[in-house]
């Protein structure tokens, strides 16, 4: 029997691994995208470890790998790695933690990467030195083409939570200027302490055109328990810029003669990002290429799912400033775009927008990044002006068949709509009609519902602003009516 060793090291671990001659074949996954390898270290592996393969089929794009001991045995006690077709891929020492490979993304300890076709590795590092013991194992190979199949779920709860959908980080043009006035980079770990002092539930890192910053977010969420941290990215070009929230594949964010605006909203949004124009109302210059948004036409706005209503970096006066004024357009065009909001924040700690100011806030089945997808597109959503706001705003329509929330359709006829608000004494609500709002409404208490009965008609939708000091606090999503 011969034998060739093969040597890892990753900081100071050093792990020998014996790799046989004759493994076993790798195994193929039973079904099309699940590989499940069980054995038994012996005593007699306490100096070597092990080695499982499998086959990773062409066109894979992530592995998601869990290591669990089923007799017992901690899962600490054994540490393992992962390697491809072009080398090692990473180690987990001491822990038991999901592996996660993408071409964008990965596990604390593990380097992102393409995921090549072929032989794959699972290196199980030598088991506790204790005369005649065993250590079962059984090892979860998932394989997919597309995102992995679970992601943080840091509460399972349903409810309202509030988050920030726009800012940037040093790797775009997220800096700020250190004591001698030279500009340092904002590291995405400075934006997640001040998102986590603002008291956020979850936080979109948006930076413009790349991908980069994925890598630090996934790393990130392992220590922070609290605070959900959303892929997304601001894609740039000169005709307009839109976020992807929830992007998990990178799309090329170039346009050009065949590859209208239309098409790449269609192409960002087709792995399930949820797509929102940022600043519309803004006017392009030499300052910021592209800032406003050019293309109007039905065919590409029938692809926008939500539209930035409040900037916190552009600042607007007036209870229907600009931006709710072009989401408002949309609707009478027949579009059911969820308004949100964002703070635009490059420096967190200095500059002149603030994290949470706006905030939009989303009904959720938990916080998960899955479910805050899901729950902007539902479209319960509504923005929250005010940096240090708790308020809520729900809005519902009742007839005699049905009830809908924000977001949905009810047919045309005799309607009650109820705007129920909590944290918002001394304001003032203002009914929303087809973009016309009515007299204000004195909200009396922090726990106050006021309603409105009206004959509604084909074409008509309905939404409610709160404002104070003729500012808006609140602004809600619509209720639509059939057409």
């Amino acid at each position: 029997m011969t034998s060739r060793l093969l040597t890892l090291s990753i900081g100071v671990f050093v792990a020998a691994v014996v790799v046989l001659d004759h493994v076993p074949t790798p195994a193929v996954a039973a079904s099309p995208d699940v590989v499940t390898l069980s054995g038994v270290l012996t005593s007699a592996d306490r100096d070597w470890g092990g080695e499982r393969t499998f086959i990773v089929p062409s066109g894979t794009s992530a592995i998601d790998i869990d290591l669990t001991c089923p007799d017992g045995e901690p899962e600490s006690l054994l540490d393992f790695g992962v390697g491809g077709p072009s080398g090692l891929r990473g180690w987990s020492t001491a822990r038991h933690d999901h592996v996660h490979l993408d071409a964008l993304s990965a596990s604390l300890g593990y380097l992102p990467g393409p995921i090549e076709a072929g032989q794959w590795r699972v290196l199980l590092g030598a088991p506790p030195r204790r005369d005649g013991s065993n250590t079962a194992y059984q090892i979860t190979v998932r394989l997919s083409n597309g995102p992995a199949p679970t992601w943080p779920v840091l509460r399972a709860s349903p409810g309202w939570f509030a988050g920030d959908l726009h800012v940037h980080s040093g790797h775009s043009d997220g800096y700020r200027d250190d004591p001698r006035g030279r500009q340092r980079p904002v590291l995405v770990r400075d934006v997640i302490a001040a998102g986590s002092a603002a008291q956020l539930d979850f936080l979109a890192i948006t930076d413009h055109n790349t991908a980069s910053h994925w890598v630090d977010i996934d790393r990130a969420q392992a220590a922070s328990p609290t605070l959900l941290l959303l892929h997304g990215r601001e894609i740039t070009t000169a005709r307009g810029h839109f976020n992807a929230i929830g992007e998990r594949r990178f799309t090329d964010f170039r346009l050009g003669p065949r590859r209208p605006m239309s098409t790449l909203l269609e192409q960002v949004a087709r792995n399930g990002a949820f797509v929102s124009i940022n600043h519309a109302w803004l006017s392009s210059s030499d300052w910021c290429n592209g800032c406003g948004w050019a293309d109007r036409d039905a065919e590409t706005m029938q692809r926008v799912a939500g539209i930035e209503v409040l900037n916190g970096s552009t600042p607007t006066r007036g209870i229907a400033g600009p931006g709710w004024a072009f989401w408002a357009d949309r609707l009478e065009h027949g579009q059911h775009a969820v308004p949100v909001g964002g703070s635009d924040v490059h420096d967190p700690f200095e500059g002149r927008a603030s994290l949470r100011s706006p905030a939009t806030v989303v009904w959720a089945s938990a916080l998960s990044e899955e479910a805050i997808v899901a729950g902007l597109k539902s479209g319960r959503v509504f923005v929250r002006a005010s940096p240090g706001s708790k308020s809520v705003l729900d809005l519902t329509a009742r007839s005699a068949q049905t009830t809908v929330g924000m977001g949905q359709t009810i047919g045309p006829g005799r309607v009650t709509l109820a705007a129920h608000v909590t944290g918002s004494a001394r304001q003032q609500c203002y009914w929303i009609r087809r973009g016309h709002k009515s007299e204000p409404v004195d909200l009396l208490s922090d726990d106050d519902t006021t309603t409105l009965t009206v004959d509604a008609v084909s074409g008509d939708w309905f939404s409610v602003i709160v404002s104070r000091d003729g500012q808006p606090q609140l602004i809600s999503n619509a209720v639509f009516v059939k057409n």
